[in-house]
């Protein structure tokens, strides 16, 4: 029998005793996501043929890039989306609830070995729980959502080890640019297991914020091995004290540096939240920030709060009117700015820092536009002192 928690967990959505890495299997999936992102190509896609869901119930479906609709189009494939749902008895998230990956947290239950397969590069986000997320294609959604299983060739294991305690300004977004400045090339199609000393102290905000980062590194998941469980053999070991603030510096995320080799460079935009990091901790953390400094006039600050959710307690706690009263604009939860559909897209010359998932060229607008990737702290503090 299978002794990791990889491999276990694999081995029992296969319905088989053991598994090896590299093995073709057909896996029972437990739950399947979509958005409006990927939504016309799966519409598209499943136009094609006749059969129904497997089970509605079993299906999470969220409009959150482009919400409220900026365009007719946007707003026209929204009802195609709510009418989709309806038919097949999926579940709809389409009154501005928030990004996917915060829904899916705060209002499915996950558990360790649960299978995830989405039309997503970052369902892995829910590997903060233990889960096995896999992101496909619309098109390769189709067969699960008619099927309810994902036939896939296992991914080879690579488990990091992270020990230590964190220096007091280090955030798990730097933690999660380190590990794709150290190992991102030994990630890509590999599913990455995570587990030492570290996660002891880590809410699961903060672990979602690491899974959530490391399939732009090409993982193929990326989870948190649950407390008890085997690990496996440990590749690669991280010292987490030795980890600063660090960037992502244009054109790629897996183009790392420390933050401090980039002193200096003035921005103008400055983003934060989203499925990345719009989570409560998130906003407290930039509330500190705009506490001591206001916006700096030469800076738009856009702050996305991951959900509804997040939204009230902002309210509650007093967040919110801070961060406007301070020069920031609060959007609406979602992914803001990150896909480019509306709310603060760049044009040509801006320079942006953000909490984002992407810095490639046009990822936020123009392609004559610079982004870097960093964390609500760095981000807000780029912000009130308008450079890095």
């Amino acid at each position: 029998m299978n002794k990791n928690f990889y491999c276990k967990y694999m081995a029992k959505a296969a319905g088989i005793e053991k598994i090896s890495l590299g093995d073709m299997v057909e896996i029972e999936v437990d739950l399947a996501l979509a958005h409006d992102g990927t939504g016309p190509k799966l519409l598209e896609a499943w136009e094609k043929q006749s059969e129904k869901v497997y089970d509605g119930r079993r299906v999470l479906l969220t409009v959150d890039h482009a919400f409220p609709a900026p365009t007719s189009a946007e707003r026209s494939f929204q009802r195609r989306f709510s009418q989709f749902a309806e038919e097949q008895g999926c579940v709809l998230y389409n009154h501005g609830e928030g990004v996917l990956h915060q829904i899916v947290a705060e209002k499915v239950p996950l558990w360790p070995g649960m299978i995830i397969a989405g039309a997503d590069g970052h369902v892995a986000t829910a590997g903060a729980f233990g889960a096995l997320a896999y992101a496909l294609t619309p098109e390769e959604l189709v067969a699960v959502l008619v099927s309810g299983r994902l036939k896939m060739q296992v991914p080879e294991l690579l488990t990091i080890g992270l020990d230590g305690e964190l220096q007091p300004e280090v955030l798990p977004r730097d933690i999660g640019l380190y590990l794709l400045w150290k190992f991102g090339s030994d990630m890509k199609g590999k599913a990455v297991g995570l587990t030492g000393s570290l996660f002891n102290s880590l809410s699961s905000a903060a672990r979602m914020t690491i899974c959530n980062f490391l399939p732009e590194a090409g993982a193929a998941t990326a989870f948190v091995v649950p407390e008890g469980e085997e690990a496996g053999p440990i590749k690669r070991g991280v010292d987490v004290s030795k980890i600063e603030a660090m960037i992502a510096v244009p054109p790629q995320p897996t183009n790392v540096k420390p933050a401090r080799e980039l002193a200096g460079v003035k921005i103008n935009v400055a983003i934060a939240g989203g499925c990345s990091a719009g989570r409560l901790e998130d906003m407290q953390i930039i509330a500190s920030v705009l506490q001591e400094y206001p916006v700096h006039s030469d800076v738009t600050f856009i702050v996305t709060p991951a959900s509804r959710a997040v939204t009230q307690a902002m309210d509650e706690q007093g967040i919110s009117a801070l961060i406007r009263e301070r020069g920031a604009v609060i959007m609406p939860p979602g992914c803001g700015p990150c896909p480019g559909k509306h709310f603060g897209v760049l044009a040509e010359g801006d320079v942006a820092i953000t909490t984002t998932i992407k810095n490639t060229p046009g990822r936020i607008g123009s392609i004559q536009a610079s982004i870097y990737l960093a964390s609500p702290r760095t981000v807000a503090l780029a912000a009130v002192k308008g450079v890095i």
